[in-house]
Order: structure tokens, then C-alpha cells, then sequence
């Protein structure tokens, strides 16, 4: 059973959801949104730590009860980043804030609650649930066979779904709804789950992905109402982590599509694009910017890894958007201790389009977020610069050894103006693989992040 089909616009807003900002007039076919949407659903489930070499037997793995924990299903199915941990620690701690935005504004946050809510069922004794839509024009009808236990932190959860619309209820759903509203089933109990339309689709995505990764030998057993439906399974699913965020909104240059850019605006030079169609399509919304950028003072600075704070140091930063119970941040750590080198520069994620960066002036020595694993010369302390953009795809360090007095102090002043303390947002280009421009006279608004 194939997912319903998305439109341009659905595709567009369901990559949104998940962290994924493609450019609105991104000139990638409908066919290659819709890959890219499946790589991303890949992503978030972790999918190849589970499934390296498909297929997929969950026979070969014990069951969930008989793993010698008592951990429940709802509490393994969990998966946040640093970032997020921080906010429910918070929450916990105070009593108050919820972590997680509010239900129904997007689609991506809905799915990881539901399969919350599918985990609980499991614990409950595997419920039946509904799932459907507030307008109910779409619906899943959902029950969980079996649950494997991959490791201590990762269920494999075995279920069968049917997917109807409003108008087109297929007998077997009927059936199958019927058998647990009379009580024929063995249960009248049933869980039923507000799900968006957009919602609906991600899960359908999932599970019809997930289902051609099934062993086909693998034949567990189900109810007679249930033999018409689609047999797949689900794992724990979390936010796109820092790498995969930067790997999936990587632009090529043009402000409007992300297509290579071959020209720039006239007037102000900072933003680049592919034709002048784009250009054209582009001007009601660049020009604000373009007038206030009209003899701006653009400041050119060589960055290094923000593994390298200073000389002959490696430091270790921890992204909030590290997944937490993949430990990505030692497994990173692990890697840098190992190699003791760069990985490289940061993946491009913002073309030569201008974005804002928060600049944080600091000494090599002073404490802060880095955490220096190993210094040849402790005694050694340099300014520098910390530069990063809001999902910290761009993460880098500037040294003042590294550029023109001048330069370095060009760019202090306009951080020692400021009256939030060494700390500043700016608007930057990227203008090479280890270079950024950045506005010093055309400040954006005050960010909150």
C-alpha cells in the first residue's frame, strides 16, 4: 500500500518539519523531493544502525519482555537531542514550559509524540489504534503484533496498518473496527489519535519504507480482520542530528532555488543567483535588504575549525543537536581523540546567500563552551572569535593571528558597541570554504537564540 500522494508544496512543508529548508522555488523535481523526503525518514529512525544489510528478520531478535530489562517500550522510543534534554530537565525541574511546541503545528513533532503514544500501547498489551484526522478525511486503522528488542535503548515494533479516506472505508477496515467496538476481537477497548493529514503522511512513510525491508520469510501471526492489511514495523525516531542538518539543506549558491549562482545583485552584491529569472522572481523580497545593505561595509575573515580554538589545542563542542541516546557526542569525541584532526570545513548549508551569525569574542583561555581535550603550550592564550548560525551547521573559530590587525579589529569594535557584553549578530557570506564575509555597519535585529 503506497502512501497518498504529496503535492509540491506538501513535500516542501514536510522536509520543513523535520529541519529541512530547501529554497521555496528549489528547481528539484517533484520525483527528487520525494527521495529526499525518504532519505531524511532514514535519518530520524537511525535506520542503519537496525538495518545495515536489508532485510530485516525481527524473528532473529528476543522479544521485548524477555530482554532482561524492565524498561517500558514508551521510555526506550524516545529520542531528543542535547538541546532538547536541556529543555525537559528544565520543565521537570520547575514544573513548568513544555519542551516540545504545541500539537498540531508540526507534522514531524506530531509523529515523534504518536509513536509515544504507540509505544504506551504496546506496554498496555499491544491496543488496537485509530488514527484520523480532525476533518476525518483520512485514517489509519493500526495494531502492534510483536515488540524486538535490537538493544537496550531500541525496539523493533511489529504492526499491521490500513490506510482509507473518507469517502472509500474498505470492508476490512470495517470489519476490523467492528470486532473491537462489539468486543468479537477479545477487547472493546480501542485507542483513538488525532493525526493531521500531513502527520498521517510521514507515518504512511515510514511504514511503507520500512515494509520492503522486511524479510519475507518473516510471517508473524494476526487476527482474520487482518489479513488484507500491510505488515511492517517502526523504530524509535528523533530530531535530524547537526550533521544530517547540514548534509540536507547544503545550497549551491542561489538565493532562490540552491541552483550553482552564476551572477550577483548589482546593487549590493551580497546575494547571488543562478538567472536572471531568479533574480527577477526574487526582487520584491530582496529588495528591503538590498536598500539597506546600499554601501555597507563588508568585512572579509579567515576562519579554522571551531575544533581548533587555538594553537596546537584541539577542543571538543557539544551540539545541541547531538542525538543523546545515540551518544553522538562521544562517538564524535572518540573520533577526534583517535584522528586528532579536522574533519574538513563545514558543509556549505547557505550558498552564497547572506544569513546571520552570532560572534562571540572570547580568549583561548576563558571558560566557556569548548572543552580543551589537550594544549602542546598552556601557557599560550589568544583572541579569537566564535561564529556560529542558529542550527550550528556553520560552527567555526577566527584568530586573531590569523588576519590583518586591522581586520580583527574591525570587527571587535563593532562586538565591543554592543550592550549584550562581547556578543553580536551580524549578517555573512560564505565566501569560500574557509572564509566568510561579515556586514559590520548593517546589524540584523536582536535574535533569540
Amino acid at each position: 500500500m503506497r502512501p497518498p500522494r504529496a503535492s509540491r508544496a506538501e513535500l516542501l512543508g514536510l522536509l520543513s518539519s523535520t529541519g529541512v529548508d530547501l529554497p521555496p522555488k528549489t528547481k528539484l523535481t517533484d520525483a527528487e523531493l520525494d527521495k529526499l523526503l525518504c532519505k531524511v525518514l532514514d535519518s530520524v529512525q537511525y535506520l542503519t544502525r537496525v538495518v545495515p544489510t536489508p532485510p530485516l528478520d525481527p524473528a532473529a531478535y528476543p522479544p521485548w519482555s524477555s530482554n532482561g530489562s524492565d524498561t517500558p517500550v514508551l521510555e526506550a522510543i524516545k529520542r531528543h537531542n542535547y538541546g532538547e534534554a536541556t529543555m525537559i530537565e528544565v520543565s521537570e525541574m520547575y514544573g513548568k514550559g513544555d519542551p516540545f511546541p504545541r500539537l498540531y503545528t508540526n507534522a514531524f513533532n506530531d509523529l515523534r509524540q504518536t509513536l509515544m503514544t504507540i509505544a504506551n500501547a504496546c506496554d498496555q498489551g499491544m491496543t488496537p489504534l485509530t488514527f484520523q484526522d480532525k476533518g476525518e478525511s483520512s485514517g489509519i486503522c493500526m495494531r502492534v503484533l510483536d515488540v524486538r528488542h535490537f538493544d537496550d535503548k531500541t525496539p523493533i515494533v511489529v504492526v499491521v496498518y490500513q490506510h482509507d479516506l473518507k469517502d472509500a472505508l474498505t470492508p476490512a477496515s470495517f470489519e476490523w473496527i467492528s470486532s473491537y467496538v462489539s468486543g468479537t476481537a477479545g477487547s472493546n477497548f480501542m485507542a483513538h489519535v488525532t493525526a493531521t493529514v500531513q502527520e498521517q503522511h510521514l507515518l504512511l512513510r515510514l511504514l511503507h519504507n520500512n515494509r520492503k525491508r522486511l524479510a519475507s520469510s518473516y510471517k508473524p501471526k494476526r487476527a482474520a480482520t487482518e489479513s488484507s492489511f500491510t505488515l511492517s514495523f517502526l523504530l524509535p525516531v528523533g530530531p535530524l542530528g547537526a550533521d544530517e542538518m547540514g548534509k540536507y539543506n547544503a545550497n549551491n549558491g542561489c538565493a532562490v532555488c540552491g541552483r550553482p549562482a552564476k551572477q550577483k545583485c548589482s546593487r549590493c552584491g551580497a546575494v547571488r543567483y543562478c538567472d536572471a529569472v531568479c533574480q527577477k522572481d526574487d526582487w520584491k523580497a530582496h529588495r528591503p535588504l538590498c536598500d539597506s545593505w546600499q554601501g555597507a561595509k563588508w568585512q572579509s575573515l579567515k576562519f579554522v575549525s571551531s575544533m581548533r580554538p587555538a594553537p596546537n589545542t584541539l577542543a571538543f563542542r557539544f551540539s545541541k543537536y547531538d542525538n543523546a541516546q545515540h551518544k553522538d557526542a562521544q562517538k564524535r569525541l572518540d573520533r577526534m581523540t583517535e584522528n586528532a584532526e579536522d574533519d574538513g570545513p563545514p558543509p556549505n548549508t547557505h550558498g552564497t546567500t547572506p544569513f546571520i551569525v552570532k560572534v562571540q569574542l572570547n580568549s583561548s583561555m576563558a571558560k566557556g563552551p569548548a572543552h580543551t581535550l589537550f594544549r602542546s603550550d598552556p601557557s599560550h592564550d589568544e583572541m579569537e572569535m566564535l561564529i556560529y548560525d542558529q542550527r550550528r551547521t556553520f560552527e567555526v573559530t577566527v584568530h586573531r593571528k590569523d588576519l590583518e590587525e586591522a581586520a580583527f579589529a574591525a570587527v571587535q569594535q563593532v562586538l565591543k558597541k554592543g550592550d549584550r557584553g562581547l556578543k553580536m549578530f551580524l549578517w555573512a557570506t560564505r565566501t569560500a570554504e574557509w572564509t566568510i564575509d561579515v556586514c559590520l555597519d548593517k546589524l540584523p535585529e536582536w535574535q533569540k537564540w
